[in-house]
């Protein structure tokens, strides 16, 4: 029988001394083993949300990377969890080598990821938390002015609070912000809601890649309040309907932000609001930048360099006339010499350079008048940025050829157009010939998409009637607009399906020579026509073929973009008065 002394003796001390420090945890404090999983929780939201996604992304060999993520994330609870230090000095130390062991995985993918050269440089791993903490600040701001889908800023560049959301103007808010978005969505660079003509109803219209894209019909019930909403949020007065307002606004939608350049004017059949996407940003391009080919190059900057006399830089309307003026005048060195222009709206600040802003409302207002004056005040060069009347061009062809450089702009197609236009404002084609130093005429030209453009072999009597050489050119492109996932077409992501993505420049270059002028004087434009074309220099057909050949558009846009322009009404040649001297 087993009594009271066979049974073994409990020593409670041994007993306590079993027990490992996790057990004392559980037991003492359930909450210290939270401690250790915060960090964790943290560590693998940045795991699982950026640095799997990225893996995967980039093929960068995602099973490895997660299988040392995981084994990290493993070691690192056990050595903290565990730590065979009693007390709270025991659970500091514990949590600081977990987070040193989880910060070293965290370092380690970036370093490794960031060296693979197939992770573009924009897409580079980047540890900021000030993102996370700007995210969290525009969510809050975001959520105090309502739930509108855009953060929109007024001139003064204060948030526009979105009005109640049960009150009828938080529905017209939310429609003029779908205006915006829808156009953003279309890739569009400017947008215009103005009158249909009929039906009492609106016209939405989107200009994308130069072109003009009708988008929706709204009746005026529903647009003319959009307007308002609009004119209301960039600060103009909402009732006046007639003048014209023109005044900048800022949208914020997540971690995008833009400037659109609103105008709102009183048309026939009521209002027209219109939009430019950052105006600045658009004509912000340097001579380099504009597509010139090689010969066009050493011709442009044979006419900077002449720097007196004036110059026609000529474009359709909307195909990139200021762009041409603020690229030129912006070689002209402003801080050694008096760099002016005279513009209607300022599109981008131009440093050094004085911008002069004509406003037509101001009491006896003249474009002419002005111009008269500010070349009065020995300017260096001067952009003129309009030629809104006949005055404007008489006073051009009067400022003194040896002394000043002006450019005048044209909204005219093509560079022996543009001279035959400017002598007919000029009344007198020696007049109009005797300071003339050059002409620059551009267009834009679409760009192929290059994601879906569908390669083709040219047949030979199209490469004969473009003037083409069929041994040379073996291969050209045209648009697509699918492109195949998994072996079935669908709709290509980056120019939905349009074919198209994006606009260059095509332009042509001609300074006028002695012999150019006579041509002029004499009102023989066949002749300088001939002249110019002995130079050998591209033509706009010719820049925009070679685009073509090099794969950047396609025939069809080619053909669509130099159709042959009506020719302006030419002036009649005027004899010179032989009593008077004439100027070289």
């Amino acid at each position: 029988m087993t009594t009271m002394a066979d049974l073994p003796t409990l020593h409670l001390p041994a007993l306590a001394a079993s027990f490992t420090l996790a057990d004392a945890y559980l037991l003492v404090s359930p909450w210290k083993p939270v401690l250790f999983l915060l960090p964790l929780l943290g560590w693998g939201m940045i795991i699982t949300r950026i640095y799997d996604k990225h893996a995967a992304q980039f093929h960068l060999g995602r099973r490895g990377w997660n299988i040392l993520h995981v084994t990290a994330g493993a070691v690192a609870f056990l050595a903290g969890f565990l730590m065979p230090i009693p007390g709270v000095v025991g659970l500091i130390v514990g949590l600081a080598v977990q987070c040193a062991i989880l910060g070293i995985d965290l370092a380690i993918y970036p370093l490794k990821a960031n060296k693979d050269e197939r992770v573009p440089e924009a897409h580079k791993v980047k540890i900021d938390f000030s993102a996370a903490k700007e995210a969290k600040r525009k969510k809050a701001e975001a959520k105090q002015l309502g739930t509108s889908e855009l953060v929109v800023r007024g001139p003064d560049k204060v948030p526009v609070a979105p009005p109640k959301a049960d009150s009828p103007e938080f529905a017209v808010r939310l429609g003029a912000e779908q205006i915006i978005i829808k156009a953003q969505a279309a890739r569009a660079t400017r947008f215009e809601i103005a009158p249909a003509g009929k039906d009492n109803a609106y016209r939405v219209v989107h200009t994308v890649d130069s072109l003009q894209v009708p988008a929706e019909t709204l009746p005026a019930a529903q647009a003319v309040p959009l307007i308002d909403m609009w004119k209301s949020m960039a600060k103009m007065d909402v009732q006046d309907r007639r003048k014209k307002q023109s005044a900048d606004a800022t949208i914020e939608k997540g971690t995008e932000k833009h400037t659109i350049r609103l105008t709102a004017i009183g048309v026939q059949g009521g209002m027209k609001l219109s939009g430019v996407f950052d105006p600045s940003t658009a004509v912000r391009r340097k001579t380099a930048d504009l597509g010139l080919l090689e010969t066009q190059q050493a011709e442009l900057e044979k006419i900077i360099a002449e720097g007196t006399g004036v110059v026609l830089l000529a474009a359709p309307g909307g195909q990139g006339r200021t762009t041409l003026l603020y690229s030129i005048i912006r070689n002209h060195d402003a801080y050694t010499s008096n760099v002016q222009t005279l513009e209607f709206e300022v599109q981008d600040a131009l440093e050094g350079i004085r911008q002069n802003v004509f406003d037509p409302m101001k009491e006896g207002a003249e474009f002419a008048t002005t111009l008269r004056s500010i070349l009065r005040r020995d300017p260096s060069v001067v952009g003129v940025a309009e030629m809104p009347d006949a005055a404007t061009a008489l006073e051009v062809s009067k400022s003194e050829a040896d002394r000043v450089r002006v450019y005048l702009t044209l909204r005219t197609d093509g560079a022996l157009n543009a001279i035959m236009a400017y002598a007919k404002a000029v009344g007198d084609n020696q007049q109009a010939a005797s300071a003339l130093r050059g002409v620059i005429a551009g267009k834009l030209l679409r760009n192929l998409c290059v994601n879906c453009r569908v390669p083709y072999q040219p047949p030979a009597d199209l490469l004969k009637k473009l003037g083409l050489p069929a041994d040379k050119v073996t291969q050209l492109y045209k648009k697509g607009g699918q492109v195949l996932i998994k072996n079935k077409p669908e709709v290509c992501p980056i120019c939905a399906g349009g074919g198209y993505a994006g606009v260059s420049g095509i332009l042509e270059i001609f300074s006028l020579d002695q012999a150019a002028r006579d041509r002029i004087a004499a009102g023989d434009w066949n002749g300088l026509r001939t002249e110019l074309r002995k130079r050998g220099l591209p033509t706009i057909q010719q820049a925009a073929l070679r685009k073509a050949v090099d794969g950047f558009t396609s025939i069809e846009e080619v053909m669509r973009v130099t159709a042959e322009p009506k020719p302006a009404s030419p002036a009649p040649a005027k004899k010179p008065d032989a009593a008077a001297p004439q100027k070289s």
